[in-house]
């Protein structure tokens, strides 16, 4: 299966990948998994856009980022610390 997203969706989607240091496909898999147990649970009714509350937080209550830490920082800048040896044919 493949998905095709908008320009501005798949940026959205590799900047919250990269804030929480995990791969595009987790995080859009588990975000289908959610969609889908949550339109399960609600009878299959489904009102849009869908909205997404985690189960520890409150409608008022959401996490944010501090003010002014909303960029990402170096640290979540950088490449991973390691590097694919290629071997060269010869």
């Amino acid at each position: 299966m493949s998905l095709r997203l908008s320009p501005e969706l798949h940026q959205r989607l590799e900047e919250c990948a990269a804030r929480l240091k995990i791969k595009r496909h987790t995080l859009a898999q588990n975000a289908i998994e959610a969609a889908i147990e949550a339109i399960e649970k609600n009878g299959y009714r489904l009102s849009l856009p869908m909205q997404f509350q985690f189960a520890t937080e409150t409608e008022a209550g959401i996490a944010r980022y501090p003010k002014g830490q909303e960029e990402l920082s170096r640290v979540e800048e950088r490449a991973p610390a390691y590097g694919v040896k290629r071997r060269t044919a010869g």
